[in-house]
Order: structure tokens, then C-alpha cells, then sequence
């Protein structure tokens, strides 16, 4: 994925297995930006999973605590059927672990499909 290019984020609701509807991100600098993970500790630790793996870095001031373990996305191009109720359920990543650092919320993506 490249600045410029649009995912979409589905929060999960509170206590329930549904998610809200999906929110168009473009990826800019200093906004969203999304990479595959690909450093050497990534892949250590994530070894032949390491292709099913992305790391999200997103600015604290404008997304704060938004983000939840559990929270769905649409990447490499899939986009949310726009005729369909159940939101997140063609997803095809999901938020394993928020880090919150100083200026950014570190995201690790899980790969669905």
C-alpha cells in the first residue's frame, strides 16, 4: 500500500461480535500510514507468518484512543460491499495489539484471509 491509496476501518462494538460501519482511511505522512511488517525482529518473532503480518502507525492527536484489539480492516484493495449489513464481515485484517508511543499508536495487523 502506497500514500494516497484508501483502507477501511470497521470499529467492533461494545460486547458483541458486530462492528459499525466501515470509515474510509487514505494513507498520508503524519496522518495513517500502513506497511507489511518486514524488520528482523518481525520476522523472529512471526517467522513463516511474517506475509500475513502489517504494522499501522497512526497520529495520536487526530486518532486518540480509537483504535481496539478486534477491530477490523479492509486492505490490499478490498473494499466493504456497500449493500450489506453485516459490516467487517468480508474483512480482511484484524488490530492484534495497540502500542501507544508519544507522537503515534503503533497498530499490529493480522492478515484474515
Amino acid at each position: 500500500m502506497k500514500f494516497g491509496d484508501t483502507i477501511y476501518y470497521c470499529k467492533k462494538k461494545d460486547g458483541v461480535e458486530e462492528y459499525e460501519k466501515p470509515i474510509p482511511i487514505v494513507l498520508r505522512r503524519n496522518y495513517f500510514s500502513l506497511q507489511p511488517a518486514s524488520e528482523y525482529t518481525d520476522v523472529m518473532v512471526y517467522g513463516e507468518d511474517i506475509n500475513k503480518r502489517y504494522r499501522a502507525y497512526a497520529n495520536f492527536k487526530v486518532w486518540g484512543m480509537t483504535f481496539k484489539e478486534g477491530d477490523k480492516f479492509y486492505v490490499d484493495y478490498h473494499k466493504p460491499n456497500c449493500c450489506n449489513e453485516n459490516y467487517g464481515e468480508n474483512a480482511n485484517a484484524e488490530i492484534t495489539a495497540v502500542l501507544y508511543q508519544n507522537l503515534f499508536i503503533r497498530l499490529e495487523i493480522r492478515k484474515l484471509v
